[in-house]
C-alpha cells in the first residue's frame, strides 16, 4: 500500500475552524463541534493511504 503526504492548505483549516467555531458558539453545541473536527481529520488522514489499484 502505498502512503501518499497529504497537505491541509492553510484556508481549509480557516474553514474548518469557522464552521466549528459557528457550530459551537452561534449554535451551542460544542460537542457537535468537536465531533466534526474528529471527523474531519480522521478524513482527512485517511486519505493518504490508498491501496494499490487492481
Amino acid at each position: 500500500m502505498i502512503e501518499y503526504k497529504v497537505i491541509t492548505l492553510p484556508l481549509a483549516e480557516e474553514d474548518i475552524a469557522d464552521q466549528t467555531d459557528y457550530i459551537a458558539f452561534e449554535l451551542k453545541s460544542p460537542e457537535t463541534a468537536i465531533n466534526m473536527v474528529r471527523g474531519f481529520k480522521k478524513v482527512i488522514n485517511s486519505l493518504s493511504l490508498f491501496p494499490p489499484k487492481s
